[in-house]
């Protein structure tokens, strides 16, 4: 948990203008759609079975936004950028003109899905027909009600949501660890926060994959476990639980997963944790923050185990080169990972080299999770890449 420090004059975090939020934003979305389209439906977002009103709807949407009444962020468009947006509009008048001419869209219908089948019913032996199983629908699960508690902040999963996805199939064997479905999606989205030194940052970069409760981001900024930071994303409506009406989705969350710098990019997790802040971010919001434990299944791979010994723990940069070595003391241990108690780690470092003198252990480790504990040490979760600690 952190600790107040001075007061901060409190502003709109991340207040980048409505250039960005209202604008850049849902247009490169946009944009990502329709040069991704591969038929008329995808160029307008509608389904096969649109009408025509939900295809005029879905014109005027996007026609909105490529050409916004606001011409002022219009002006301010780089050409680069414009030669994309007329691209784009071309691509939706075409489409528009053809699904809402009923001639025109039954033809183009038929030279995309031809019909090769039979138009005569085919007839069944009546012993075959008899014996021809019935398969009703799977049952709807209702959707888990899910609520975390934290120490210092607050994380609640919007409530009674319905399923958006549908999973076609599930591999047998594989216990699903997440708490909540992931989605493969690519929106841009805006990250802000702040440095240990109190001076305001953000990156425009894109999501990986989303979910009701988090998103994946690949950033290039070097960022902390606990850090709490403001995005601003096109998150499709359902997934959201305020401002469904907003062009871009606005939320405070919490980093939980930090991967590693590969080809000068990270992979960061982030937990959504409310469309405010928890308070103490008001005084310090360059601090870490610490969730609660999580008292639900236990979602490890392995079974961990409490137990104290002494190890030496090596911190690395990302070229592998030595930052600093201290002797720690394990918490608790399983085949692949283990959490440390440690007094000093340096602010910042990659990875992390784990030896226990007792057990001829030696293993490259992962950070995946780091929290300052109330008693004044700092706790390291480590993920074993090299070898396995026996047990």
């Amino acid at each position: 948990m952190s600790n107040s420090g001075g007061l901060i004059r409190s502003s709109a975090p991340l207040n980048t203008g409505k250039l960005i939020s209202s604008y850049y934003l849902e247009i490169d979305y946009l944009l990502e759609r329709i040069e991704g389209a591969t038929s008329h439906y995808q160029t307008l977002g509608v389904e096969r079975t649109a009408g025509s009103e939900d295809v005029i709807l879905a014109y005027q949407k996007s026609v909105g936004v490529l050409h916004p009444s606001y011409h002022k962020v219009r002006a301010a468009v780089p050409d680069e950028l414009l030669a994309r947006v007329d691209q784009a509009f071309t691509k939706v008048s075409e489409a528009f003109s053809v699904l809402t001419n009923s001639g025109k869209r039954t033809q183009y219908d038929d030279l995309r899905n031809p019909r090769t089948y039979s138009t005569h019913p085919l007839d069944l032996p009546k012993a075959m027909a008899e014996e021809r199983p019935r398969t009703s629908p799977p049952k709807n699960e209702a959707t888990e009600k899910q609520s975390v508690n934290t120490e210092t902040v607050e994380i609640k999963v919007a409530q009674e949501m319905r399923p958006v996805f549908t999973t076609a199939s599930v591999q047998q064997g594989i216990v699903e660890r997440r708490r909540c479905e992931r989605f493969k999606l690519t929106v841009p989205v805006l990250v802000a926060g702040y440095d240990q030194h109190g001076k305001k940052w953000q990156e425009v970069s894109k999501t990986i994959d989303v979910s009701r409760i988090g998103v994946g981001v690949r950033m290039r900024n070097r960022i902390k476990h606990g850090l709490i930071v403001h995005i601003t994303l096109p998150l499709p409506t359902k997934l959201r639980s305020h401002g469904f009406s907003e062009a871009g989705y606005n939320m405070y969350a919490i980093v939980r997963r930090v991967e590693p710098l590969t080809d000068s990019m990270r992979v960061v997790g982030l937990e959504f944790i409310g469309a405010t802040p928890p308070s103490d971010f008001l005084y310090k919001p360059w601090a870490t923050f610490r969730t609660q434990k999580w008292i639900g299944p236990d979602r490890r791979r392995e079974p961990r185990e409490e137990r104290i010994e002494p190890v030496a723990v090596e911190y690395l940069d990302g070229s592998m080169q030595r930052l600093g070595r201290e002797a720690a003391v394990t918490e608790n241990i399983s085949a692949n990972g283990v959490r440390v108690c440690v007094r000093a780690a340096p602010p910042e470092f990659e990875f992390v080299r784990l030896t226990s003198p007792n057990r001829t252990f030696n293993s490259l480790a992962l950070v995946r999770n780091h929290w300052s504990g109330t008693d004044g040490f700092e706790r390291l979760c480590l993920q074993f890449v090299d070898d396995e600690w026996s047990m």
